[in-house]
């Protein structure tokens, strides 16, 4: 129901259902009662996400909730890219999955691999309809090679990639904001992981399980995952190759986040700077086992935590160097030109906020669309500027009706 209204009406329709008056809702964030007004009547933006989780706790709401409904998938009147598709291939019995195993012919590991990385290509180049029509499939593919390879070698293929799939699926489901069922998926592939016994995609999958639980801002969960996946690695294996200092760096930067929406500034700056240590010996930005890793997106994220800190200065001093190049890929470059476009919008340099986003969105229309921090920054953008383009960015967006 509240879906369709501005955020600053959905709060206020949450904390009337709530039955709390302004000043208590204020108190409950420890803000003023005047705060609380100038958030529901939309004068002044809530985009930092520590208080849109805090926001969303004391209305008794998921973050989803505050958001509105993302325009994310574009609808064809099919079922097969759904999340109802998409659920029953996480269910791990055959009844509840219904028929999506009925006759199904177990894959060779060698095309199961092949189809693992068109996912993730997918994920990464925000094609995420054609994403979603392809992992219910996936998913069953690989659900049934674990039970088709029971020991040996075999059984350890199988495992990772059930692993990866699960982990492409609880990212992918995090964008559409299906947090609980990203949980689902995060909580297979962990298990999947384990079992492999292969440091790497046990890595892998303690990240995806940090970057759901960020999602549901279960923050300090996430940084005690981040600290408990480094410690258990083999001494010195991080530094064993470019894919464990990829998966390495980017387990940190993950909780560099998480630690910035605990406000806890130290542990923060110590997790780039671990992140910048990989970043350092792998010497270039590259790609491995889809990390986007390497010196740009230790920058993207100096940036996305000075944003998560309010420290406008800081995010205007670093926006400039963030320039992702097409090394990265396409999610990397959109978020990186969003979080630069809101640098710049906090800072008052609407011009400069309104080019950055426009990029962002050509970048990746999908991506952009689902982002409630690129609709509200549009918004704002169009309440300031007279630019004809700055309108048809909202429209596109979805940030005007």
């Amino acid at each position: 129901m509240a879906n369709h209204l501005p955020f600053g009406k959905r709060v206020r329709f949450y904390r009337e259902r709530r039955g709390l008056h302004q000043w208590q809702l204020g108190e409950l964030l420890n803000r003023s009662e005047d705060w609380v007004y100038r958030v529901e009547s939309g004068r002044i933006p809530v985009n930092n996400v520590k208080m849109l989780s805090d926001l969303a706790g004391a209305l008794r709401v998921h973050v989803e909730d505050l958001q509105g409904a993302p325009t994310l998938l574009e609808d064809h009147g099919t079922h097969e890219g759904s999340v109802p598709a998409i659920r029953a291939a996480l269910m791990q019995s055959r009844r509840l999955a219904g028929s999506l195993y009925d006759g199904r012919e177990p894959l060779r590991l060698e095309r199961l691999a092949v189809e693992v990385d068109e996912v993730w290509d997918l994920y990464q180049s925000s094609a995420y309809a054609r994403l979603a029509a392809r992992l219910p499939a996936l998913l069953a593919d690989a659900r049934l090679a674990t039970h088709e390879h029971t020991t040996g070698p075999g059984r350890v293929q199988a495992l990772k990639l059930f692993a990866l799939t699960c982990h492409a699926t609880a990212a992918f489901l995090r964008k559409l904001g299906e947090t609980n069922l990203a949980w689902t998926a995060a909580d297979q592939g962990d298990v999947a992981a384990n079992e492999t016994g292969d440091p790497g995609v046990i890595l892998a999958l303690r990240r995806c399980v940090a970057h759901v639980q960020l999602g549901a801002g279960m923050a300090s969960e996430a940084v005690n995952v981040t600290h408990d996946a480094a410690n258990d690695l083999p001494r010195g294996w991080w530094t064993t190759s470019p894919t464990a200092l990829s998966l390495y760096g980017t387990l940190f930067l993950n909780g560099a986040v998480a630690a910035a929406r605990l406000r806890d500034r130290s542990t923060a700056d110590d997790m780039i700077g671990q992140a910048q240590q990989a970043a350092d010996r792998l010497g270039a930005d590259a790609n491995k086992m889809w990390t986007s890793f390497g010196p740009t997106n230790v920058e993207i994220h100096r940036l996305a935590t000075a944003l998560e800190f309010e420290d406008v200065q800081l995010a205007v001093d670093i926006a400039p160097g963030v320039r992702p190049g097409r090394s990265l890929p396409v999610e990397r470059r959109a978020r990186a030109r969003l979080d630069v476009a809101r640098a710049y919008g906090e800072a008052g340099r609407t011009d400069d906020a309104a080019d950055h986003l426009k990029r962002a969105f050509r970048t990746a229309p999908e991506q952009m669309k689902a982002h409630e921090f690129a609709r509200d920054l549009a918004r704002r953008l169009h309440s300031r500027s007279r630019r004809r383009d700055v309108r048809e960015l909202a429209l596109n967006l979805g940030a005007l009706k």
